[in-house]
């Protein structure tokens, strides 16, 4: 958070506001984390099994937090391909997002977290974990079936996006 702290006060003091004294079970990949704030610093600990009482848990692997960190995948897309689950009561869930959208949102602009960013890949590919580049199928512009007559109107005010069949 240190880092965060220096390249981003107002989004540092957001996760603080965010987390709070929150508690959550983490697992990357085949490791599982105990993770709280403690006077705004992540305090992170193994995991003792499911006895540590947390407001919530996620579980994603090292590719897809690679791939969150370059931009090449959206959150709302770990989610739809199940390569980033979160589990809680829907604020902490939601609380656990926005922690999430903030350390994303500061990366590129922190040298410190781009730094701790290239560690963790040069540490990961060490150990064997990111043999290979992600493979993430990207999501539908609506995750909904859309009925001909709103898609005609979509089209005629120009309203899809670019990657869209328009015809």
């Amino acid at each position: 958070m240190e880092a965060l702290r220096e390249c981003d006060p107002e989004g540092y003091d957001r996760m603080c506001r965010v987390v709070g004294r929150r508690t959550a079970r983490i697992q990357l990949d085949d490791e599982t984390a105990f993770v709280w704030m403690n006077l705004g610093v992540v305090q992170v600990e193994p995991a003792l099994g499911e006895n540590e009482e947390v407001f919530g848990e996620g579980k994603t692997d090292s590719q897809t937090v690679l791939a969150l960190l370059d931009g090449s995948l959206e959150v709302s897309d770990a989610i739809l391909n199940d390569a980033l689950v979160v589990h809680g009561e829907i604020e902490q869930v939601n609380r656990m997002f926005q922690a999430i959208e903030i350390l994303l949102d500061a990366s590129p602009r922190c040298p410190r977290l781009q730094n701790l960013s290239r560690q963790f890949v040069t540490e990961r590919s060490a150990a064997g974990v990111l043999s290979e580049a992600p493979q993430f199928r990207g999501s539908e512009w609506y995750p909904f079936a859309v009925p001909p007559d709103e898609k005609k109107l979509l089209i005629r005010y120009d309203l899809l996006p670019e990657s869209t069949d328009k015809h």
